[in-house]
């Protein structure tokens, strides 16, 4: 029988959340998701999911908690998964490490992958789910988008100045956004596959297309992979 969710639940799922976005532009196709671990109201563990193929969230969070899982709260962001792929299933690992309750803030849509929860509840763990559920839809917008509609995700861009322009004139390459937004546009590249811009930008401007600054994207093979090409 599924406990009810307290506020403390919601913040150590809040915290869970901010973990998972260290892995942006490092996961993808994979989601972003988070852990933590909580024994007797401690945080014990934490973890994430670093890189594609890497160990997913919760096996960290609990490598970090070693024999304090035992008998712990899991947090996580996503639905532990329940399949065995580039690694083995995190329900597996929850159950070895003796955890006595796992909280997810959002199902898991794989047919492969999803189920993990009613897997848990199975053995015996108490399990809560939903615990934060829109921010981490929100958080993995494109990998929800790309299995339950089966579409490409695409984030629009653009920068306006004050009176409605994008650039001085027809024709001139003009600057109206500043440092802030570039930086974030570089971090926005880093999770997607490609990037798609109009013909009279890529003959005015010239631009790279690449993803710069603190993130270093690893490309894995996406939902939606169309490859760049310059003339």
């Amino acid at each position: 029988m599924a406990s009810a969710a307290t506020a403390d639940d919601r913040r150590y799922m809040r915290r869970a959340l901010e973990l998972a976005e260290a892995g942006w532009g490092h996961v993808h196709p994979n989601p972003l998701v988070g852990a933590v671990v909580v024994r007797d109201g401690v945080v014990v563990g934490e973890g994430y999911h670093t890189a594609f193929g890497a160990p997913h969230a919760e096996v960290e969070a609990l490598r970090a908690a070693g024999e304090r899982a035992r008998g712990s709260t899991v947090y996580v962001t996503l639905e532990p998964c329940a399949h065995h792929g580039k690694t083995p299933p995190c329900t597996d690992a929850l159950l070895t490490a003796g955890a006595a309750r796992v909280v997810y803030a959002a199902e898991d849509p794989g047919q492969d992958a999803g189920g993990g929860g009613a897997v848990l509840a199975a053995r015996g763990v108490d399990v809560s789910a939903g615990v934060e559920r829109a921010a981490a839809r929100r958080q993995n917008a494109a990998f929800f988008h790309a299995l339950e509609r089966r579409r490409c995700y695409v984030a629009l861009k653009y920068g306006m100045s004050l009176d409605g322009r994008l650039a001085r004139g027809a024709g001139q390459r003009t600057v109206v956004t500043g440092p802030e937004s570039h930086a974030q546009v570089h971090r926005l590249r880093a999770g997607f596959d490609a990037i798609m811009v109009g013909g009279e930008t890529a003959r005015v401007d010239d631009p790279l297309l690449t993803a710069r600054g603190d993130i270093e994207p690893i490309r894995a093979r996406g939902w939606c992979v169309a490859p760049a090409r310059r003339p």
